[in-house]
């Protein structure tokens, strides 16, 4: 028999046809827990109370039924259309291997940041977990962690303002306007990009927005993000467009097409690299909005009501601001009559 103490109660763990079965017992004795774990295998067994296997493309399928009205969602289309490519759309779940994960991950790598590769391996653990809860066969667990690369750390940076010149000159005129937005709103890129023409009440200054992790939360717009709503191209339902540079099978050039990541992020390096800005990322625009936000107020909470912050922890990392400017305070108040500590004896 294999169970084993964890706290309170004992859980078991075996395998039965390369299927991992593993819990809670829920009784505090070994005798119980034995008989638990026997009625488990024996439920195994059964073909009837087996779980139905799940594919992969039917596993992603499953898993955007539950994410594809958040924010992130053109993101996560995109690793989910890679998964069912490179694992094999009519591959059953329980038939991945910690092996064949472990390749397919070597295969995206190529071109790609550890980053950009941790996220996708963040969205392929939520699709197995999701088709796990949702009481399909998804096999043994993989290894998620050994999976991750190791990231170089970055901090965040903040834009100044001769940079700032520097990069508004360089932009395309297109997608000037969204990166102004993204500045000066300090919202998430998603926010911004997704906001829909619907979701803003321009005549009281308020727009409605989804934020990181689902939530819909109002955000009070000023008269500049106002203007910069209202003098967009009105094409389709979203606020922010392109202007399509090469025609495509699904775009052509010189019209507008909503403004995606995809579609922002080459003019946004381009423009980078003409104003010889280095090490500076779209998300620090939002860390340039939260610093100047508390440096100019003096206020960890309104830097987290215009951030949307779900704790004031997460906007603690802005306190430095404030201590900076504490030091000032404590030099400008220094008196001028103080005296000096010579070197010289008195005699």
């Amino acid at each position: 028999m294999t169970v084993y103490k964890k706290g309170k109660y004992f859980h078991y763990d075996f395998q039965f046809r390369g299927v991992r079965y593993s819990g809670s017992t829920g009784c505090t004795t070994k005798r119980k827990a034995e008989e638990f774990e026997k009625r488990t295998r024996e439920d195994a067994a059964i073909p009837s109370k087996q779980r139905p296997s799940i594919t992969v493309d039917e596993a992603c399928g499953l898993y955007r039924e539950r994410v594809e009205d958040q924010p992130s969602w053109p993101t996560t289309r995109y690793i989910l259309s890679a998964m069912v490519k490179g694992l094999g759309a009519n591959r059953l779940l329980a038939d991945i291997s910690q092996r064949d994960l472990q390749v397919y991950v070597a295969l995206r790598r190529k071109g790609r940041k550890p980053s950009t590769i941790n996220r996708e391996i963040d969205v392929a653990r939520a699709v197995w977990a999701y088709a796990d809860k949702t009481c399909f066969d998804v096999g043994e667990r993989p290894d998620w962690r050994s999976l991750k690369l190791k990231e170089g750390a970055r901090p965040d940076r903040e834009l100044s303002e001769d940079e700032e010149c520097r990069l508004f000159a360089e932009l395309r005129t297109d997608v000037r306007d969204a990166v102004d937005f993204l500045l000066k709103s300090g919202w998430r890129r998603n926010e911004v990009l997704n906001l829909r023409r619907a979701d803003c009440d321009l005549t009281h200054r308020v727009a409605t927005t989804r934020i990181k992790g689902g939530d819909i939360v109002r955000r009070p717009l000023n008269d500049t993000l106002v203007a910069l709503i209202r003098r967009q191209p009105q094409v389709g339902e979203r606020v922010f467009t392109y202007v399509c540079q090469r025609t495509s099978k699904t775009r052509t050039k010189g019209k507008r097409y909503h403004l995606s990541a995809t579609a922002l992020r080459k003019p946004f390096e381009a423009a980078l690299e003409k104003a010889k800005i280095d090490g500076f990322r779209l998300h620090d625009l939002r860390h340039t909005r939260a610093t100047r936000i508390v440096r100019n107020t003096g206020s960890l909470l309104s830097a987290k009501a215009a951030l949307a912050h779900r704790s004031i922890t997460t906007t603690q990392r802005y306190a430095h601001v404030l201590d900076e400017d504490t030091r000032k305070a404590l030099d400008e108040s220094e008196s001028r009559n103080s005296p000096e500590v010579s070197g010289a004896n008195v005699a």
